[in-house]
Parts: structure tokens; C-alpha cells; sequence
């Protein structure tokens, strides 16, 4: 059976919270609050391979953390879009490698020693999501023995525990989240051919022909590709410009859209480059575009909140300087998530976000979940707690169906659950030494992406 917890019984948030700390740091916790599981947290100071721990599931609150939530690497200025070719693997390759159970390893950053607010993180409301769907999976009949591992942040150190984390009885990894352990992770899961998923770091640059490595976020690429092709699809040349500093990675980026959309026009987007001096100080830091009449689309391609100043900048004058005249701005995920941009700029500027996680809260499913969520732990899910939740049913049933080389079998449809659709494909990096050749790839990646677009007052996906 899986590690899934038992249902518990519902607890004060201070209450709560004792209960979590008791529950990482103690094998105490009262049993008259929580039964006996077989959840295995291994801790990254422990000398032992395995500390059996009482389970309780994370009290969890909705909070816009502050962080960004998605880690990518910059594409560079000499690379054009990338055209993937798939070709299916040969039948050897495919071996299902069927097992009665299979064993599964959650690397975390918890922190679960030093945690003070576990409300404030992101990977506890993802590991409350993913305890959930252990126990939907235990009750599908899916039997899966799951280790967790608390990384703490940065204090376990992959590289000391390689042999540990890659034995021969273990067939799948998800996690970790800090990029350097992750590659180096990557690379053993890859001679000792354990399927690895990584739930949020994305890159184009991290393994060569690696079919073990599935990336379950799309890379920057694909959020461009997908800006390219929604507005190009929409407007005419010359009605969308790009906005953004005069500098080298604005450049590169104007010019990754330019090549994205070449086949219908030589120059599709009207370029144009703004100061932050121009933001923070003078009254027309767009006066020169609001004279072009075709503008009618703008795209904000920053996505970083080093950025958010920026950005904040440039939607906050739009809105001043555009006065009746309507304008669609579209951008990144940050335009969702970031506090400082609020109704007010959501309503004036249309505005249309390329995103992989949204939730629609209006969806019957996402209303269902949380009704039963509040009414389990007592607390409301934020997108972290689903986000974890749709991941490890559509791990946990694919390897149930398909064996340990369940990621050869992805490619074959695009699977929609509660907040997330997967669409895995093969993918190839950007340093890739096969890239002439159609019969081979680096990675499998998800590459779905929505727009969603800011219309009758709430967001919705934009069809």
C-alpha cells in the first residue's frame, strides 16, 4: 500500500502547528490525533537509512509567496527556436519492467527541523498535496512504497548520499528542488537507469540523451513559443510590439520572437525599449508607441521578480499613458503571481498570462477538492497543494500502468487533471551534440501551456 495518511481530526492552527513540529522532530505525537503509518522521512543529518515517523499532514493556508516559482535559464541570443522531431523507441527500450510494488523517493526541502510558519511554505502546501494523493492512490489499488526525504533546504548534501538515493531496488525520484543537486542526480539516475522527475526547476541546458529525466515545468522557450504563436495568430504584423530595457537579453529575446514568427513576417513585432529612469521620473515613457496607431498587443517577455520594479514600471504608465485607446498586454507567470500588480492593471490592460499551473477556482473539480480538503485538514489548498496533488496521481498511475519505464509511454496523449495537463515530449537541450539527428533526444519535457486572459472580472483560460 502507499504512505498515505489516515484522515485526521481537525486542530486549531496553533494546535496544528505543534502537532507538525512534534510530528518531524518526535515520535510522540498523541495517538489519540493520529495513527501509525508507515510514511518514512529521512532527515539530512541522520546516520540512519531510514527514520520511521507518526504522520501529519501540513496545516495548509493560501499565501502568494514571494519567490519565483520557476527557475529557468536564459535563451541565448544565437539560438533559434528549436524544431523537435520524435521518433518511437524501439520495443527493447520500452520494456515495461513490471513490479508488485514500486519503490518511490520525494526529495523536499521540508526544513522540517527549523520550521517556524509552515504556512509560509510553498513545499509544505506541495507535500500536502502529494500525502492526498498517496491516499487516492492507495484506495485505486496502486501500491507504492514512498520514502521522504526532507532536503532541508540545502543541508542535504546529494553528492555525499548518491549510493544512497540510487539503489538498485529504488524506481523513481521526484525532486530535488536546488539545480546543482539535481544534476548531479541527474546524471546517476541515468547510468543506473531510475526514471527522474523534476516537479520545478526547468532548463534546456541540464542532460544530453537522457531518456530517464522527465522536466515537468516548460522551459522559457515554450512560454515565448506559445506567446509567439497566440499573438501572431491573432494580430497582424506590426500590431504587437515587445517592450523591454535595451539590453542584451531584451535583444535576445525580441529576436527569439521575430525567428518564432519569420514564416509570416521578416519583422512580426514592433521593438521597443523603455528606461527605468523613464518609468520612475517623466509622464511619457511611451509616448513614441501610443504614436504608432497599428499597436493594438504588448508583450512584457520579463519574467524574473528581479524584474518586478520593471514591469511594475511599465503596466503602471500603459495604464496612464494609453488613455481610451484599448491595448492588450500579454507576459509571463509573473504578471499573475506578483503582489504589485493587482485588479486595477488585470481590468485597463486586457491582460493575457502564459501559464502551465492554473487554477480555475470556478471549475467544479477545483471547488469539489478544496470543499473536501477544508473538510479533511481544516485548511483552505493554495495552487502548491494541488499542484503536488495532480503530479503524483499521474506519476503513481502511469508507473502502476506502464512499469518502471512508465516515461516511454508518456508521449502517447495529453492527460488533464485537477490544475495541470501533461503533454510529455521528447526534448532536446540547447547544447545538444545530437541535434541534426530526428531519431534521438535529450529529455522528456511537459509542454503544455495556457493564456489565460482576464475577462468579466475574473481570470479564465482563453480559448
Amino acid at each position: 500500500m502507499t504512505s498515505a495518511p489516515n484522515h485526521l481530526q481537525l486542530l486549531s492552527g496553533n494546535s496544528f502547528l505543534l502537532l507538525l513540529l512534534l510530528s518531524f522532530t518526535s515520535c510522540s505525537v498523541p495517538k489519540s490525533t493520529v495513527k501509525k503509518e508507515k510514511t518514512q522521512v529521512v532527515k539530512a543529518e541522520s546516520k540512519t537509512p531510514l527514520i520511521k515517523k507518526d504522520t501529519i499532514l501540513p496545516n495548509v493556508a493560501y499565501q502568494k509567496d514571494k519567490v519565483d516559482t520557476i527557475v529557468w535559464t536564459d535563451i541565448s541570443a544565437e539560438k533559434s527556436p528549436i524544431t523537435i522531431n520524435s521518433k518511437t523507441i524501439s520495443d527493447d527500450f520500452l520494456g515495461a519492467d513490471f513490479r508488485p510494488k514500486y519503490n518511490v523517493k520525494l526529495l523536499i526541502p521540508l526544513n522540517s527541523d527549523n520550521i517556524s510558519d509552515p504556512f509560509a511554505s510553498r513545499f509544505v502546501h506541495f507535500y500536502a498535496g502529494a500525502l492526498k494523493a498517496f491516499e487516492t492512490l492507495n484506495e485505486e489499488g496502486v501500491k507504492l512504497n514512498v520514502q521522504v526525504i526532507d532536503t532541508e533546504e540545502g543541508a542535504f548534501k546529494i553528492s555525499e548520499q548518491i549510493g544512497s538515493l540510487t539503489t538498485e531496488d529504488t524506481d523513481l525520484i521526484i525532486g530535488p528542488f536546488e539545480r546543482e543537486d539535481l544534476k548531479l542526480l541527474t546524471e546517476a539516475c541515468k547510468t543506473k537507469r531510475i526514471p527522474l522527475v523534476s516537479p520545478w526547476q526547468t532548463s534546456t541546458k541540464l542532460t544530453n540523451e537522457n531518456p530517464y529525466y522527465l522536466q515537468m515545468k516548460p522551459n522559457l522557450k515554450e512560454h515565448f513559443i506559445k506567446l509567439a504563436e497566440n499573438t501572431s495568430s491573432t494580430f497582424q504584423a506590426g500590431e504587437v510590439a515587445i517592450i523591454g530595457k535595451n539590453n542584451k537579453d531584451t535583444n535576445s529575446w525580441i529576436k527569439y520572437f521575430q525567428d518564432a514568427t519569420a514564416s509570416k513576417a521578416k519583422d512580426f513585432y514592433f521593438p521597443y525599449f523603455v528606461s527605468s529612469d523613464s518609468l520612475d521620473n517623466g509622464s511619457s515613457a511611451f509616448y513614441r508607441l501610443f504614436k504608432n496607431p497599428k499597436i493594438k498587443a504588448i508583450i512584457i517577455p520579463n519574467y524574473s521578480y528581479t524584474d518586478e520594479d520593471f514591469i511594475y514600471g511599465c503596466l503602471r504608465r500603459l495604464g496612464a499613458e494609453k488613455g481610451g485607446r484599448q491595448i492588450s498586454v500579454f507576459g509571463m507567470p509573473i504578471l499573475y503571481e506578483s503582489d504589485k500588480v493587482d485588479f486595477d492593471f488585470y481590468n485597463a490592460l486586457q491582460m493575457h498570462i502564459v501559464m502551465s499551473d492554473f487554477v480555475d477556482e470556478n471549475h467544479g473539480k477545483i471547488r469539489e477538492f478544496r470543499r473536501d480538503y477544508l473538510d479533511q485538514y481544516g485548511e483552505i489548498p493554495n495552487a502548491d497543494a494541488i499542484k503536488g496533488y495532480d503530479l503524483i496521481l499521474y506519476l503513481g498511475r502511469n508507473i502502476w500502468k506502464y512499469g518502471k519505464n512508465f516515461q516511454n509511454y508518456l508521449d502517447n496523449e495529453a492527460t488533464s487533471y485537477l490544475q495541470s495537463t501533461y503533454d510529455i515530449r521528447k526534448a532536446k537541450s540547447d547544447d545538444s551534440l545530437i541535434a541534426n539527428d530526428p531519431m534521438k533526444f535529450d529529455f522528456y519535457e511537459n509542454k503544455h501551456l495556457d493564456i489565460i486572459e482576464f475577462k468579466a472580472n475574473k481570470w479564465q483560460r482563453k480559448l
